[in-house]
Order: structure tokens, then C-alpha cells, then sequence
């Protein structure tokens, strides 16, 4: 089967998929009572089964592909562990047991192992010549299939047990887990290929399966040196070993083409090579790592600062996976290029990956990511869940690595409570049962304290500034674009979008304070920020050409992307789908954003909010929708406040609008819930989104004035922004050093926004609102400070 398309449409993925195998092995063979006949048991206690080796074959043998049928390998309903008819069976573990007191602290992460280490080792077939030795029962990775090699990597963790005494493990020399192991190990070996790489179903070498395997098979053997057991298997591991680590180490192999397009599989072969050198003890088998970091550095990361997974940006292989196994690959090498790897992307992801006050972790660019549905990273202290654990061994060096994980604190915590908890330790589940886990979190630097991670958060920049604009570029046509203005801070996709996952334009919009706001999703088909036409046209579902515009509209002098952030006052992004269909202009304010959208037909503008429990969310005609809820109204305008913090959607005029709630909810607890705001129109949709502090409405009229000023081109520049948040329409006059204006009869929820030059600096803005209409006007006099 030929190597999947790394940036193949999800739906044609999903479709390949479906015929392909899927997980099993044959019913009746060599099941007692079947027609097929049972391998005769080893000779005695402790006595082990000779090798079955069958490396000739690409896989599993001939005669069970035969068996099978060119019928695609069809899964049986359920799976059989072995009956013990051959090999004899491990105990379970006995009632009561473990004692979870027993557990160092660090080693807590074990108990977990503990309760699947039996029924793992069990499921190893033993009654069937062709299948002898492969873990049937899917503990780890889909799908379960006999060529599915990286079920086979819990080698390591049945190795594990059986080697490391301590006073909770009885599994400790089992003379029945090492026959077992033993059966595992050949089957894993058998299934390598000539060249020396590991087959899953759909490929038949195997960069992420031959990669992950060598740091398993590196763990097993240096467990079977520990206690001298199965020699014959130390040499078919050392010789397995060097050929895979010969055809991972392969320039000419098609994974070291350039740019290398999923650099998390490349970190964690090279890792593997690393184990392998140290257990074997032959430092030359490592000898070309440093030359192949190297290529990693140069052609793996983005100049945006993210990984290559596959080429453009996921969050999930980034940080979960990817980055703990640099660090393995670090701890192995001490390779410095590594280090800066890392730092590059602490760098990026400071942009990525913001902060969400009072909740328990973070919120991500979702939109952006290809590989893995995305939205919020709780940072949970339990070890259960620390996947990300070793990845702190760059904090000494990048410190900002330390803010994805929770603090010293809750981690020493989590584990008081873990070892006081008279509960059954839960088992993991199937089928992610992985065994990084374990490998990593004993030997993971503790966390940072609580105060250090305030410190850190408050230096990220989008925390600690007011004011910037930073534009990435991909490795391939991919750029994100981060604004971070006094009112808010946006994030969006532009360029290619290279697969069906990720979103264009507008993707976050996120405040300090308040948090989140406004989010993009990656996994559904109504997550997103979006224009959605009457014919089915999805905006943020196309490749987006982008220019840059100074001043408050596309009319202004194009910038390159390289000058973005020079600009200090207002800018235009202009957005024009590949096929030319839809055009949005954002303008970047101080205050807020424009989002401008032209298409040529009736269309919903979709706006994917991010509510919680006590926000406040409330219509132009009064109607007030509790979180959790929906409404269908005709409005002018919407708001969201959250504390002290009020985000008003204008559009200007009375449309079709709704709020809906999704069964989309974040962090524990479910506290954050996405709810969609959908605008009708007819073709042409102008929202203003504008964040107010509601400290400044208070006043005989209601209403918001901010102003901002700057210095380019040799003068002295102010924006002003006026928003009329009273009942009663109003006229507002702007008075500044360099002039007055005045904007009569503003609707409410409607606004000014002026701009203001002169030869010196802009000091005094003062806005005086007035309310029209019958009876004694209401006056309200606001001194603002420019930003």
C-alpha cells in the first residue's frame, strides 16, 4: 500500500481508510478445539520457546496471508486473549493490591502500568504458529492489526516489570512474564523488513513506526542487559537495532528529503538511534546524529519558529509529542542546535498559545493547526497525564518551556493526593496505553513554582505589550499574522491552507483580561469564523491572498509584510479568496477591528465566540441571552461582557442575527462552551468589533471614548474612537490640539472614528456626547488618554 499523501483532503483520508485493514487475526486458529492445531508447551518451568523467525517476509508470515485472504485482513468481531495452553499465563495482580503509599513519588506513574502489565502480557498469542507472540488485545495504537508494529512496542514495558524490583511490582523475574516477553520480542523482530525499517498497515516502511520502535527496543534491551536474561534475544536486538538505526540514518531514504515534511518522526528516530548507541555501547552508531540534527534544524523547523507536521504547523505534535522527544534526543546528545530548536519555538508559541485567565491552562490557535483537533491545553499535574513532562529538561536554558506545565506546587500535590487516595488505581485505557509515558515522567526536572510561571506568563509579549505587529512566514505559502493593539490581541491564517483541518483569516481574538473571546476551531463543520454564502461557499475554507494597507481602509498605501510592524497607528489586511469570490478587509484600530466582508451573494457571517458561565450576552433590541442558551432576533448589535470588560459586535444597521450554543466545551468543569453568532445579509456585512472598559461608560450618557496617538513620517498622528453605548441616539464632538470634529446623529451601538495630524505631539482628546431627540438633551463630557 503506498505511503499516504501528507496533505490528502480528510475526506479522502477517511475513505482510504475504510478499505483498508483494519484490526485482527483469524478466529479458530489454533484455539483449542479449532481446526487448526496448538503449539506444543515450552519443556519445563522458565523454559523458552526458540525464535520463529520470519524476516524473509515483509510482515507476518506467508501462511497467514494466505489465511487471511486477499479479502484485506477483516477484523473479527472481538479479540481472545491467550487461554494459557501453551505459555502459562501471568498472575493478576492480587486483591487490594498495590499499596499506593509504597510509590515514589516520582514512580507513581507506574501503578497505572501495574493494572494492565498482566492482562498485556496475556494477550500475547501463544496458540498460534503464525501469530505467536503478537499483543492481540489493543493496548496501544489502531488499528489493531498483526502488522500494526507499534502495538508491539510495549516490549519495553512488559521488560520493564520484569527486570526493576521494588516492593509493589510482583511481577519482579516472573518466570511466566519472561516467557511471554520472549514470544513478543520474536514476533516484533519478525516483523521488521529487509532494509531494516517497521511496516503498519497502509505502509510498508515505516519512518514513525521504525523510529518509536528503536526507542523501545532500546529500553528492552538495556532492561534484559540489567539482569542478564534471554540472551539469544540481546543478539537479535543489537543486530535489529543497527539495521534500523542504518535505514533511519539514510539521507538518501525519502524522510531525509528536503524540507523535511514531519519533523516529530525524524526527533524521535533520531532519539532511537541515541537509545540504541548507549545500550549497545557503540558510539559510532550515533556517530552522524549531530550531522542529522543539523538537517533538522535547518529543514525542519518554519522560519515562523513552528515544526513541520507534516510541513506546516499542529499544536498537538508540537508540544505533546515533539518536544519531549528533543529533549530525549538532548538528555542523549547534549547537542546545542537542539536547544535552539527549542528556543525558537518557546519563541512562536508565545503567539500560538495565550494564556486564559482563570481557567487552568491555555487556549490555542486552533485554526491553524493540520493535524489534531485543537482548542485548549489544560494543564493538569496529575502524572497520569504529563505527557509533556520531559520536555522541562530545557527549562534550565529556555525557561519559557515550563509555562505548559502546571506548577511545583500542584504536582507535589497531585501526588500527596495520589498516594493518601484509597481508590483502585484506574487502569489506562485502551488503545492509548502509550509507553512514553512511564519512560518519561520519572526522570522529568520538577515543575516551576507558581510564582516563577507568573513572572514568565507576564513577560510573553502579547501579555507584557500594548502594541506590536509580528508576521510569520511557513516554510511553504503559509503566514500567520499576530496583532496586538491596547483592546485586544488577533491571530490569523493567511496563504495556503495545505489540508482540510486547518481555517483562514480571522482565527482568535483574545484580550488580557478577559481572555478569549472570539475563537476558531479545526475539527467541524461549523467551528469557525467565517462568511458562509447562500451556495455553500466557506470562506475560511479557501487559500487566502493577502495585502497590506496604512491607514483605515484597503486605499491606502500597500505595505510589504516585512514593514508590518513598523505601523503603530491603524493598518487594512485585505483578504481575497483564491477563486476571487469573497473579499474581507480587516482594519486593524487600537480599539478593536473592522471586519469588512464583500461576496456576491446572500451569505451568514458565522462568529465562533467563547462564552462563560458569567458573561453577559445581550442584543440591540434587549433581549439578554443566559450562557448556554440561543436566541433569534432582529438587531443592530450584540455584546459580550465579561467582568469589566464589555466586546460589542456592531453592524450597523437591523439584520437577522442568532445565538446558538454548541455542545463544544473546555477545560474542566466544562466553563468554557462555544456559541455561535451567525448575522445574516445580503452580500455586504460591516462589523465593527470594539472592546470597552465599562469603568469609562458611566456617565449622564452612555458612551465609550479611546484614543491612541503616535509619531510617523516626520509628524504626529491620533486615532479617536467614539461609541455610543446610550439608548438615545447621540452627536459626538472630538476635540484634540490638532482639530475638532463632530459626528452627528450616531446611533446606538454605533461610533466615530477619527484620525487626527499635526507637526507636534497630540496630547489633550476630549469627546462630548449629546443625546437628541424630545425632551432636555443629556450631555456627557469624557477627557481620554491616548493610548
Amino acid at each position: 500500500m503506498s505511503k499516504p499523501d501528507p496533505f490528502e483532503p480528510a475526506a479522502v483520508t477517511a475513505a482510504r481508510r475504510a478499505t483498508e485493514p483494519t484490526a485482527g487475526r483469524p478466529r479458530g486458529a489454533g484455539r483449542p478445539g479449532s481446526h487448526g492445531a496448538a503449539v506444543a508447551p515450552p519443556a519445563g518451568p522458565g523454559a523458552r520457546l526458540a525464535p520463529l523467525t520470519r524476516r524473509g517476509f515483509l510482515g507476518i508470515g506467508a501462511a497467514t496471508l494466505t489465511a487471511l485472504g486477499a479479502g484485506a485482513l477483516v477484523a473479527p468481531d472481538a479479540l481472545a486473549t491467550s487461554e494459557g495452553t501453551v505459555l502459562p499465563l501471568v498472575d493478576p495482580l492480587p486483591d487490594g493490591a498495590p499499596d499506593r503509599a509504597a510509590f515514589a513519588p516520582n514512580e507513581q506513574v507506574f501503578g497505572q502500568y501495574l493494572q494492565l502489565l498482566a492482562p498485556l502480557a496475556n494477550s500475547v498469542v501463544d496458540d498460534d504458529p503464525e501469530l505467536f507472540g503478537w499483543m492481540e488485545d489493543g493496548w496501544w495504537r489502531t488499528p489493531n492489526h498483526p502488522r500494526n508494529s507499534r502495538i508491539m512496542e510495549h516490549v519495553s514495558t512488559l521488560s520493564w516489570f520484569l527486570v526493576n524490583e521494588r516492593s509493589w511490582n510482583p511481577y519482579y523475574l516472573d518466570p511466566n512474564l519472561e516467557g511471554r516477553l520472549d514470544a513478543a520480542i520474536g514476533y516484533y523482530l519478525g516483523l521488521q523488513g529487509p532494509r531494516g525499517a517497521w511496516p503498519v498497515t497502509y505502509e510498508e516502511e515505516s519512518l514513525a513506526t521504525t523510529g518509536f520502535g528503536l526507542v523501545s527496543l532500546g529500553n528492552l534491551q538495556r532492561d534484559l542487559i540489567q539482569e542478564d536474561l534471554l540472551p539469544d534475544r540481546q543478539v537479535e536486538l543489537e543486530a535489529s537495532m543497527r539495521h534500523a538505526a542504518q535505514w533511519l540514518m539514510d539521507t538518501s531514504l525519502p524522510h531525509w528529503d528536503t524540507p523535511l515534511v514531519v519533523t516529530n518522526q525524524l526527533v524521535g528516530g533520531l532519539a532511537g538511534v541515541g537509545h540504541a548507541s548507549v545500550v549497545i555501547g557503540d558510539p559510532q552508531l550515533a556517530a552522524d546524529l549531530d550531522d542529522r540534527i543539523a538537517l533538522l534544524a535547518a529543514h525542519g523547523q518554519a522560519p515562523a519558529g513552528y515544526f513541520h507536521d507534516p510541513l506546516v504547523y499542529d499544536s498537538g505534535y508540537n508540544s505533546t509529542v515533539m518536544m519531549p522527544d528533543l529533549a530525549d534526543l538532548y538528555l542523549l546528545t547534549g547537542n546545542q542546535q537542539l536547544v535552539e530548536m527549542a528556543r525558537k519555538w518557546a519563541d512562536f508559541a508565545q503567539y500560538a498559545i495565550l494564556p486564559e485567565p482563570g481557567a487552568p491552562g491555555w487556549v490555542h490557535f486552533a485554526a491553524a493547526s493540520a493535524r489534531n483537533s485543537t482548542s485548549t491545553l489544560t494543564l493538569y499535574p496529575d502524572d497520569a497525564r504529563d505527557r509533556y513532562a520531559l520536555a522541562r529538561a530545557f527549562v534550565p536554558e529556555v525557561p519559557n518551556l515550563g509555562l505548559y506545565s502546571s506548577s511545583r506546587e500542584d504536582k507535589a500535590a497531585s501526588r500527596a493526593d495520589w498516594a493518601a487516595s484509597t481508590e483502585p488505581i484506574p487502569p489506562l485505557v485502551k488503545p492509548n496505553a502509550s509507553p512514553r509515558l512511564y519512560m518519561h515522567v520519572p526522570i522529568a526536572p520538577e515543575n516551576l513554582g507558581r510564582a516563577e510561571l507568573d513572572a514568565l506568563t507576564a513577560d510573553l509579549r502579547p501579555v507584557a505589550e500594548d502594541v506590536f505587529t509580528e508576521y510569520r512566514e511557513g516554510t511553504v505559502d503559509q503566514q500567520m499574522l499576530f496583532v496586538r493593539r491596547p483592546g485586544y490581541y488577533l491571530a490569523s491564517l493567511l496563504g495556503r491552507r495545505w489540508n482540510d483541518r486547518i481555517r483562514s483569516g480571522t482565527g482568535m481574538l483574545w484580550h488580557p483580561r478577559a481572555g478569549t473571546v472570539v475563537l476558531s476551531l479545526n475539527n467541524v463543520a461549523d467551528d469557525h469564523w467565517t462568511t458562509m454564502t447562500a451556495s455553500g461557499r466557506d470562506s475560511a475554507l479557501t487559500d487566502l491572498v493577502a495585502t497590506f494597507h496604512n491607514g483605515a481602509d484597503a486605499g491606502g498605501p500597500e505595505l510589504e509584510p516585512s514593514d508590518l510592524g513598523d505601523v503603530l497607528g491603524p493598518f487594512t489586511a485585505r483578504y481575497l479568496s483564491v477563486d476571487g469570490a469573497v473579499t474581507t478587509d480587516v482594519v486593524h484600530r487600537h480599539d478593536g477591528i473592522v471586519r469588512a466582508v464583500s461576496v456576491g451573494e446572500a451569505a451568514t457571517e458565522v462568529v465562533p465566540l467563547f462564552v462563560q458561565a458569567g458573561d453577559v450576552l445581550e442584543f440591540s433590541d434587549g433581549t439578554v441571552v443566559e450562557a448556554g442558551g440561543t436566541a433569534e432576533v432582529t438587531a443592530s448589535w450584540f455584546s459580550l461582557t465579561r467582568g469589566d470588560v464589555r466586546f460589542l459586535f456592531s453592524w450597523g444597521g437591523d439584520r437577522s442575527a442568532t445565538v446558538e450554543t454548541t455542545s463544544r466545551a473546555y477545560f474542566p468543569g466544562r466553563t468554557h462552551t462555544h456559541t455561535l453568532l451567525r448575522v445574516a445579509h445580503e452580500g455586504d456585512l460591516t462589523m465593527e468589533i470594539t472592546t470597552i472598559d465599562t469603568a469609562q461608560t458611566a456617565g449622564p450618557v452612555a458612551f465609550s471614548g479611546t484614543a491612541q496617538t503616535w509619531a510617523a513620517g516626520g509628524g504626529h498622528h491620533a486615532a479617536v474612537h467614539a461609541v455610543n453605548l446610550d439608548t438615545a441616539p447621540v452627536d459626538l464632538r472630538i476635540v484634540t490640539s490638532a482639530g475638532v470634529r463632530e459626528v452627528l446623529d450616531v446611533a446606538p451601538g454605533a461610533g466615530a472614528y477619527e484620525l487626527f495630524s499635526a507637526g507636534r505631539q497630540i496630547r489633550a482628546v476630549t469627546v462630548i456626547a449629546t443625546t437628541r431627540g424630545g425632551g432636555h438633551p443629556r450631555v456627557h463630557v469624557q477627557r481620554v488618554d491616548a493610548d
